[in-house]
């Protein structure tokens, strides 16, 4: 493959439109959001369920782990660190 061949590749004209991504439905949204949140409240529950030693092992402070597992399941996680 030469140089030039390639290099059409890579870079595609601007002329072009790409074509438009379908909208989400409602129940699509939901069903994403109701997945991150079961997906947070079983993170924190497992999270709660370490012990110190596994804890310290990840380099999560106790204090970090206790703050985090209290948050209700539709905050964000935080960094733990």
């Amino acid at each position: 493959m030469s140089v030039q061949s390639r290099n059409s590749f890579v870079h595609q004209p601007h002329g072009f439109a790409t074509p438009a991504a379908p909208r989400s439905t409602l129940a699509s949204r939901m069903t994403a959001m109701l997945t991150l949140w079961r997906g947070r409240i079983e993170a924190r529950r497992y999270l709660a369920e370490l012990d110190a030693r596994s804890l310290r092992e990840a380099g999560i402070s106790p204090a970090a782990a206790a703050y985090e597992c209290g948050k209700p399941f539709w905050r964000k996680m935080g960094t733990l660190r």
